[in-house]
């Protein structure tokens, strides 16, 4: 059984997408959430979440990590987003199993449903190669030099306040345990992580806690250690 959260921030898309997939079988709607609160609140009960590319001032790239540190299990597919690659793929890379065109019928959204559901994932010939390019030019950084060099300077401009909050990114603390440790309010935490993400030039908080691990592990102080 498909256990389908619904989380947009209009309650009317809501109500729509509930009114036709309540005639699908094999697929039950546990709720619909316009904000990050009721997200969090029903995500215990559902299996898959349809997320829209926003929620109530809060982006869904913020949104996914959040889900992906809490309910790893969780399957994630946004929807109403354009057929722009770099887009996508930073949906992707921030944790989505999937995504639904704006343009999209109801008849391939379950098709996509039923793909995530299933292990699978169902992508155009373009976002494919789209895929393909990223794996390739990720490839090409890993190693420690690699990253070291293209990296550069970048760990020196972050903030004092920065390192701790990417410190704790890297020991797989969420946001809300980042602000309990460091008394801090939860949106902080995420102005911290916005500029984190801006001053290391990468898409989400996973990437920036590798990038970070391997500069700590090549730096000299750990070397000569």
């Amino acid at each position: 059984m498909i256990r389908i959260l619904l989380a947009h921030p209009s309650r009317l898309v809501c109500d729509s997408l509930r009114t036709a997939l309540d005639n699908q079988e094999n697929i039950y709607v546990v709720g619909c959430a316009t904000t990050a609160e009721e997200l969090h609140f029903l995500l215990p009960h559902g299996n898959l979440v349809l997320l829209g590319t926003e929620l109530n001032g809060e982006n869904a790239v913020d949104v996914l990590e959040e889900i992906r540190t809490t309910y790893p299990e969780t399957k994630v597919l946004i929807m109403g987003v354009s057929e722009q690659p770099e887009v996508i793929i930073r949906y992707i890379e921030a944790g989505a199993t999937g995504y639904i065109l704006q343009n999209e019928s109801v008849e391939d959204m379950m098709n996509k449903l039923e793909a995530a559901h299933e292990e699978k994932a169902i992508v155009s010939p373009a976002m494919a190669a789209a895929m393909m390019d990223r794996l390739t030019h990720l490839a090409n950084l890993d190693t420690p030099l690699a990253y070291i060099e293209a990296r550069g300077t970048q760990f020196d401009e972050l903030t004092s306040r920065e390192e701790e909050v990417l410190n704790l990114i890297t020991e797989g603390c969420t946001n809300r345990e980042i602000a309990n440790k460091l008394i801090i309010e939860c949106g902080t935490v995420k102005n911290h992580v916005h500029n984190i993400l801006k001053k290391l030039e990468v898409n989400n908080r996973h990437e920036a806690a590798s990038i970070y691990q391997v500069h700590a592990q090549s730096s000299p102080m750990a070397m000569a250690a």
